[in-house]
C-alpha cells in the first residue's frame, strides 16, 4: 500500500529525512517491527528501506497511524491500498 511516514520525534539522527513516501506490505502492529520501501535518495542505489525497532504503541485515527518505537515517534498516512 502507498504510504507517507513522518518522524515526529527521535533521540537519534539516523534517518536522513523526516518524511518518506513509499510502500509497505503491512500496517503497524504493536510488538512488531515496521518495514517500508521507497525510492532511493542516492540514485546509484536500488531502493530505500526504513526498518524500525519493535513498536511500543500504535494508535489509529482514520487513515493515520501514530506509533512509538524505542527511540522515535512516527505518523504514517495511508494513501492507497
Amino acid at each position: 500500500m502507498d504510504v507517507k511516514i513522518t518522524q515526529l520525534s527521535s533521540n537519534h539522527n539516523r534517518v536522513r529525512t523526516r518524511e518518506i513516501v513509499g510502500e509497505c506490505a503491512k500496517l503497524p502492529v504493536e510488538g512488531e517491527t515496521f518495514l517500508m520501501f521507497a525510492e532511493p535518495i542516492d540514485k546509484s542505489k536500488s531502493m530505500r528501506m526504513l526498518h524500525t525497532s519493535k513498536l511500543k504503541s500504535v494508535r489509529k485515527e482514520d487513515n493515520i497511524y501514530y506509533f512509538e518505537t524505542q527511540n522515535s515517534e512516527y505518523k504514517l498516512e495511508v494513501k492507497s491500498g
